[in-house]
């Protein structure tokens, strides 16, 4: 697909692998929405950076776990910078629970992680699919993790939400054919605002030092963008970490 001109959707686009996504569209020719919760000056930073490069970009608040939320954040991109044609589920959260304090882990925090991770995912996808699938063309991007593979991660709620995502690409990419391919990436460690917000220090600390293996989130932006301007390629996971899945 020629992505120029087209309309993407980036969730949780202003900080992390959201922003890196988005710009790396921009820099495509795509008009951005860069939607968020609570990085307002993030998202419209993202919007600014755009703009100076003489693309088009809008931020829009939204709690993608809230079915209104979501129909309010279609209306306003579509009203703004048109169809959306594009849209990437990368907005998500965790909570840092170990992994063998099973005592530790609550209901609030699996429904929290899987109202997020999943159900978000699934809500903006179910929002903007039928009008892609009216035009003919649709890309939908899902990001989930390496820990997938590794079952390790922040906790084992996200750990298994991103497993979700995993079988959310593989059964909406069934569904949706062939008007509309459905790709995740699996990326692994990335040293974003992610890491301070939700990781201890020590954890934290061995990411910078480089004792644990780190993806440039430029790397994995620059993939997200392959698998979107892909025609062929539907219904994949590609896993993104330097071989750390196979140490």
């Amino acid at each position: 697909m020629d992505v120029a001109g087209r309309v993407a959707l980036v969730t949780g686009g202003g900080t992390g692998l959201g922003r890196a996504t988005a710009l790396e569209l921009a820099g495509a020719g795509v008009s951005v929405a860069v939607s968020y919760l609570r990085s307002q000056g993030s998202a419209e930073a993202v919007v600014q950076q755009v703009a100076k490069s003489g693309g088009r970009a809008l931020a829009v608040q939204a709690d993608i776990s809230e079915p209104s939320s979501v129909g309010a954040m279609i209306n306003q991109v579509e009203s703004g910078l048109g169809p959306i044609d594009i849209l990437v589920n990368n907005a998500g959260t965790t909570h840092y629970l170990p992994a063998a304090d099973l005592a530790g882990v609550t209901a609030e925090h699996w429904d929290n992680i899987f109202g997020v991770n999943v159900f978000g995912a699934f809500l903006c996808t179910q929002a903007v699919v039928e009008g892609m699938r009216a035009r003919g063309v649709g890309r939908i991007l899902n990001v989930a993790s390496n820990s997938v593979y590794t079952a390790a991660g922040s906790s084992i709620p996200y750990v298994v939400s991103k497993a979700a995502v995993v079988s959310l690409t593989q059964t909406l990419a069934r569904a949706l054919a062939p008007e509309v391919n459905v790709n995740a990436l699996a990326p692994g460690w990335m040293l974003t605002e992610w890491v301070d917000r939700h990781l201890p220090p020590d954890l934290a600390e061995s990411l910078r030092s480089g004792d644990v293996t780190v993806v440039p989130v430029e790397d994995v932006a620059r993939s997200a963008l392959e698998l979107i301007t892909n025609d062929s390629i539907t219904g994949q996971v590609v896993v993104i970490d330097r071989g750390e899945m196979w140490e």
